[in-house]
């Protein structure tokens, strides 16, 4: 007969009960943990995308997504739109694709087939997005978030990588690099041969030339000033030319004068001078105009992301 140690057998049901409990708790917790997540009021999930564009300068074509409202509240589809943004989210940026049927320059609204005036959660809307291609041929990225008014709405990023043209030199680079191209007034960040960000600038106006040439940037300087033309410059990247150095040149912000509010009204333009916290910046309606003293110059958002996505030692091409 064999005998049974009852002390081994109660301290093995009690081990197993215990992991019975904690096997059974984790459980709960899970799915408790789980159901009392709150969805969030706004968000979205992508059903349908159409594909990556293939264009030829200057040719039309259309984008299309469908997208779920996976919130908790009603989107109203006289306040919703697809807004145009930089790679860090910024919103309202000018995009070279767009065309006079956008709201702007920076975002589209969605072109229903019916009189629906809201879109209730689990419901989907379809956006239409017309676009006709720049006249330089590279491989653009471009990205896109939905806002309801001013409140962006929650999701995973809606991109497109648009080809443009056949023939593709950049799509051999690697790395960072950045082109200038003087002719059309317009920058480009490009990351692997990608364009990352394409928006315009104002190079040096009549009598004040910007060298074409190959340069690197040399340093990065927060906020620059100076002293000839008393402005201040954010955002700061001087360029060291391949041959000479430093020859007094930069990619910068749109100067600006510290100045007293007095009679100003925040975000006013006047004579093209924009004032907004106390900063009256020259030449704002201008940009994509040559109108500086050599310089590159940037808009206000676009300076900020260029400067925080360039390190020093990117090399600069200017044609």
């Amino acid at each position: 007969m064999i005998k049974i140690n009852t002390k081994i057998l109660s301290i093995v049901g009690i081990t197993f009960l215990v992991i019975g409990l904690l096997a059974g708790g984790f459980i709960f917790y899970v799915k408790t943990s789980h159901a009392q997540t709150p969805l969030l009021p706004y968000q979205y999930d992508i059903i349908v995308q159409s594909q990556d564009p293939i264009l030829q300068p200057n040719q039309s074509g259309l984008l299309v997504i469908n997208l779920r409202n996976t919130g908790s509240e009603a989107w109203s589809t006289d306040q919703l739109f697809l807004n145009s943004i930089y790679t860090d989210g910024t919103n309202n940026r000018p995009n070279q694709f767009a065309t006079d049927t956008w709201i702007d320059q920076t975002k589209l609204s969605a072109l229903l087939s019916n009189n629906q005036a809201l879109i209730n959660p689990g419901n989907t809307i379809t956006f239409y997005i017309p676009i006709k291609s720049p006249n330089l041929p590279a491989l653009y990225q471009e990205i896109f978030q939905p806002y309801l008014g001013s409140i962006a709405i929650i999701g995973n990023p809606i991109k497109w990588l648009m080809q443009v043209g056949d023939q593709l030199n950049y799509q051999q680079t690697t790395g960072k690099q950045i082109k200038i191209w003087l002719s059309e007034q317009r920058i480009w960040a490009m990351e692997n041969g990608i364009v990352v960000l394409n928006v315009p600038i104002s190079s040096g106006r009549p009598g004040y030339r910007t060298p074409k040439g190959n340069y690197t940037i040399m340093n990065h300087i927060d906020t620059a000033y100076s002293s000839p033309y008393r402005l201040w410059m954010d955002y700061w990247m001087a360029l060291k030319s391949d041959t000479y150095g430093f020859v007094g040149y930069g990619l910068h912000r749109l100067p600006y004068w510290r100045v007293k509010p007095g009679n100003r009204t925040e975000g006013e333009i006047i004579d093209g001078r924009l004032y907004t916290e106390g900063k009256l910046y020259e030449d704002y309606e201008h940009l994509g105009t040559p109108m500086s003293h050599g310089c590159m110059r940037l808009g206000i958002d676009s300076s900020r992301i260029l400067y925080y996505w360039t390190p020093n030692g990117t090399p600069v091409n200017i044609v």
